[in-house]
């Protein structure tokens, strides 16, 4: 049974939940509803299903560790893409849960979020080693808490979220490192095989690495000279591979490339050929992609990674990492007069603000060469 009750402004929400097995008394939920009649009885109606099916859970005696666990089950597990999953049970049970775990969900203040905070940043590294977390880890920590917070709160398990009040650590700005014409020549002239034909599509195109890797032959049109960015790559736990659609709407793009881009993807369509011949039923035709070991299985990022430190350490350029051929496109672009909004469709940037202020280094040179051009004009 389950009815309403008015109280002043609000209405009282009271469920029977049967009799206590000990005591043998009548159990009864309470719960306070700010709204219209309709809405109160929308929830007693929810909640009088929720104790039936046996899904209810009082708020008061529920941890912070039973609850992160559910919302992992009930709500990650079926929503987010495997690799997002797996960092948020990471951090839930290596981090959140050691620290906040034993805590009543209903009695999680801001002061113990920004304690947290403070002690990841001082010493929360789990490798033995000493230090804190990054001020970036640290936010990512304090997202993937507010999130699952927000959800207690559209459940009604708490009535408001403690992290909201906490202001997450601003990470630094890291400094956006682009190559030179002379070191790009120097990094390719110290790359080879497949890690070579990845750098020379990173350099002129300003692909993610995992976009790299996912790209199939049906994703380019050498007549066209056109790609097709359609996929990526991720690598989760046990090495497995798990290919899926970009994350953005932006990201999905087309990008043109040029008739040198076109002659290297020729030749490794060719070579490529040549190994399914050889190979015969060895060779994995299930993926068809661009980057492919000799037996045309996919690469690994972290092994597409190693390769690319091996070249940039041949070519003493170890101060630079595989995103940064991006950033190189990037800003090679910008420096050549490309439109920012050019560049921010090659990169898949969801909108020209995130181009700009990510090269924003290149602006000032940009703005020079504008006020010449204004003044070559007004002379003419």
């Amino acid at each position: 049974m389950a009815h309403l009750r008015k109280r002043g402004d609000s209405w009282q929400v009271t469920v029977e939940a049967g009799r206590d097995p000990i005591t043998g008394k009548r159990k009864r939920i309470y719960e306070t509803v700010d709204g219209t009649k309709k809405e109160a009885e929308a929830r007693m109606h929810e909640l009088a299903h929720e104790v039936e099916s046996g899904q209810y859970i009082e708020p008061s005696n529920l941890t912070v560790k039973e609850y992160l666990l559910q919302w992992l089950e009930d709500y990650c597990e079926n929503t987010l893409a495997p690799s997002t999953f797996e960092s948020y049970e990471m951090i839930i049970k290596s981090h959140l849960i050691p620290a906040l775990g034993a805590i009543k969900l209903e009695d999680l203040e801001p002061m113990h979020i920004k304690k947290y905070q403070n002690h990841k940043l001082k010493s929360g590294r789990k490798d033995g080693k000493p230090g804190g977390l990054s001020k970036r880890t640290v936010q990512y920590h304090h997202r993937v808490l507010s999130k699952a917070l927000k959800h207690a709160v559209k459940w009604r398990v708490i009535d408001n979220n403690p992290a909201e009040v906490i202001q997450a650590p601003s990470p630094d700005t890291p400094e956006i490192q682009a190559m030179t014409q002379e070191q790009i020549d120097n990094l390719l002239a110290n790359a080879n095989g497949w890690a070579y034909n990845m750098i020379y599509i990173a350099i002129f195109t300003g692909m993610r690495r995992g976009e790299i890797l996912a790209l199939r032959w049906k994703d380019v049109d050498l007549e066209e000279q056109l790609i097709r960015v359609r996929q990526s790559v991720t690598e989760i736990s046990g090495g497995k591979l798990v290919f899926r659609k970009p994350k953005t709407k932006s990201s999905t793009r087309p990008i043109n490339i040029d008739d040198d881009l076109v002659k290297l993807l020729k030749k490794a369509r060719k070579e490529q050929k040549e190994n399914k011949l050889r190979l015969g039923k060895k060779y994995n035709n299930e993926y068809n992609l661009v980057i492919c070991q000799t037996n045309g299985n996919p690469t690994k990022p972290r092994r597409a990674t190693k390769r690319f430190n091996q070249a940039a350490k041949r070519a003493n350029l170890e101060e630079f990492r595989l995103h940064d051929l991006r950033h190189t496109h990037a800003t090679l672009m910008l420096k050549a007069g490309v439109h920012p909004k050019v560049v921010q469709e090659r990169l898949g940037h969801s909108t020209i603000t995130q181009t700009l202020d990510t090269y924003s280094h290149v602006v000032p040179s940009m703005q020079k060469e504008a006020v010449q051009k204004l003044k070559n004009s007004l002379k003419k």
